[in-house]
Order: structure tokens, then C-alpha cells, then sequence
């Protein structure tokens, strides 16, 4: 039987108990300035650079052709810009905005999201870039300009019935937009995709203009690159959209391609803040091969037990004031 100790070794870098802890801190951790914020993430981030991050079983791409050139633009954090790519090896190139929905377990949260990237390239390194203008989950999140929150949906549904329909149903909770739709995933036919895209985009992926107080926040992806080799293409004829309310006008109304990956992806993720600047396959390869599991910490929510004892000690000090207020009045 064929052995992965990659994808095993990912799989290990995730402790519930550890995600678990961090989503209950969560809660208090808002209390604090993001700045404050920052710096304890920052600091974790320099003892631990690396998560474990596994893409679950389906995850689905909606890839649509950009007709507002000018918003997508704007959307981008300086040094970056349009770039036509095509999805699969064999279909004509085009500026694309990406939405894909996936459920994750990583090292830091676990849950779902929706996520709306925008195709650029990076005008330093040249490396094609998946630059994330914004995202939906119902889990904990985190960006450096907005700091450690909490979700945006309360209900996000991603799932595959036995039939071999996927759903997906994330809708914000204060009704701000939504993705619905449904696919038939056992009419797709794995197909081979395009490797600048793919491969080498996940070796460059960061945060757009909102979300990065402007200075994208470049990370990179460690994976076998077989991983991203093929994909499903899903027939059209198989998928049916019930809404879509993400930055209308920026793309056309129905996506050029579908994208799925009916197997789980294994990613070990630079933390915030930091940056293996992997420049191609072959860094890759041997980023990959460097990786020892065996001396790999987990990553810590030390940092977050700092941010959970302060906050705490910040909310007793509110309490105990209001408390005495009271009584002198």
C-alpha cells in the first residue's frame, strides 16, 4: 500500500483541542486593539512559521470572467495587477475573479468559507497570485488589517449527499450577500488544469487592498504538486446557481469554468506574517522534501492564552468599575 507520510504528517500539525481553544479565546481576544492583536499573532508566528492545512473532500471553484477591469483593479494592494490566465490547459485565457467554497481543518481554525480571489501578478516576483479580496465563514478569522474576529455566517452549509450532489448554502448573518448554489459532481471528468495557475498561484497568495492595510501579506504553500495536477471540470449543464450577491458587477453572471476537487488537499501554510518565498516547482519539490514532521511544533495558542489573560483581566477591571459606579450612585 502506498505510504504518504506528507499527507500524514500535515494531518498531524492539527489538534482540535488546540483549534478548539482558540475559538472559545476568540471571544474575549476582541477586547484588545488589533494592534496589540498583531503583535502577539507576529510573535507566535516567529516561534511556529508553519500550519498545518487541509482543504477537505469537494471544494469548489465558480470561475468568472472579470468585466469591471476598473473595480477589480482597486481591489488590488499596490505592486500587483491583471493577469488573463485560463482555469484548465486547454480553454482560452481571461481576467478572472474566483469564488471557491471549501471546508478546512487547519491548525488555527476549522469550519467553512467562501472566499473571492482576484487572478493578478506580482510586478517584484513575477509569480502569477491568488490575491483574497474577501471572505465568509462560520468559523474564527483572521487579516491584519481587521485582526482575530469572528464568523460572518452562523449556518454556512458545503456538503455531498450520497446522490453525489454538493451544496452550498453561506449566507452572512447581517444579509450583506450570499452564494447558493448545487452541482452534480459524478458527471465531471478530471481534467488537467494550468499549472501557472494553479501551482504556482499557491505559492503566492495574499490579501487584496481591504484586507491588508494595503501591503498584501504574500504567503506560501507547501504540497506535492499532484495535488493540483487535474481537477473536475463540471458540465454547466450540471450545476444550477441559486443566488450569487458577491461585488455585483465585477464579473459576468454565470462562471466560465467549474472546478472540483473530489479528494482532500494537504497544505502546510506560512503563518501570518510570515514567508517562505517559494519561487517554482522545483523550490517547491524541495520545500516539500525539507519539511520534518518529526521537529514540526503544532502551532501554539500560547500567544492567544496572553490575549485571553489580558482581556480577561481588562473585563474584571470594566466590571469592578461599573460595579463601584453603582454604588456611589
Amino acid at each position: 500500500m502506498y505510504k504518504n507520510d506528507f499527507t500524514k504528517g500535515v494531518e498531524k500539525l492539527v489538534n482540535p483541542i488546540t483549534v478548539g481553544s482558540l475559538h472559545f479565546m476568540q471571544t474575549f481576544n476582541r477586547l484588545l486593539p488589533k494592534r496589540v492583536q498583531k503583535l502577539l499573532v507576529t510573535s507566535s508566528s516567529k516561534k511556529i512559521p508553519f500550519m498545518g492545512f487541509v482543504v477537505e473532500p469537494y471544494s469548489f471553484f465558480l470561475c468568472y470572467e472579470i468585466v469591471d477591469v476598473k473595480q477589480a483593479v482597486s481591489l488590488l494592494p499596490d505592486g500587483f495587477s491583471l493577469i488573463k490566465t485560463s482555469i484548465f490547459n486547454d480553454d482560452e485565457p481571461k481576467y478572472y475573479g474566483i469564488l471557491s467554497c471549501f471546508r478546512s481543518h487547519t491548525s488555527a481554525f476549522w469550519g467553512t468559507r467562501a472566499e473571492l480571489y482576484v487572478i493578478a501578478e506580482d510586478k517584484k516576483t513575477g509569480l502569477l497570485s491568488w490575491i483574497i479580496v474577501d471572505y465568509d465563514t462560520d468559523t474564527i478569522r483572521y487579516d491584519s488589517q481587521q485582526g482575530l474576529r469572528g464568523p460572518t455566517c452562523s449556518n454556512a452549509v458545503l456538503t455531498v449527499d450520497y446522490r453525489g450532489t454538493l451544496f452550498a448554502d453561506i449566507r452572512r448573518d447581517d444579509e450583506g450577500r450570499e452564494i447558493i448554489f448545487s452541482a452534480s459532481v459524478t458527471g465531471g471528468v478530471q481534467t488537467p488544469l494550468n499549472q501557472r495557475l494553479w501551482l504556482e498561484g499557491n505559492l503566492s497568495v495574499g490579501y487584496g487592498r481591504v484586507l491588508s492595510e494595503n501591503n498584501a501579506d504574500i504567503f506560501s504553500l507547501k504540497f506535492e504538486p499532484g495535488e493540483v495536477e487535474q481537477g473536475l471540470r463540471i458540465p454547466h449543464a450540471d450545476f444550477a446557481l441559486e443566488s450569487n450577491t458577491w461585488y455585483p458587477g465585477l464579473f459576468k453572471e454565470s462562471p466560465s469554468q467549474l472546478v472540483c476537487f473530489p479528494y482532500a488537499q494537504h497544505f502546510v501554510s506560512d503563518s501570518p506574517g510570515s514567508s517562505s518565498n517559494i519561487m517554482n516547482e522545483a523550490e517547491l519539490v524541495k520545500a516539500v522534501q525539507d519539511v520534518d514532521f518529526d521537529n514540526t511544533p503544532v502551532y501554539s495558542t500560547k500567544s492567544f492564552r496572553t490575549m485571553f489573560l489580558v482581556s480577561g483581566a481588562i473585563s474584571l477591571v470594566i466590571t469592578i468599575t461599573l460595579v463601584v459606579l453603582l454604588i456611589v450612585k
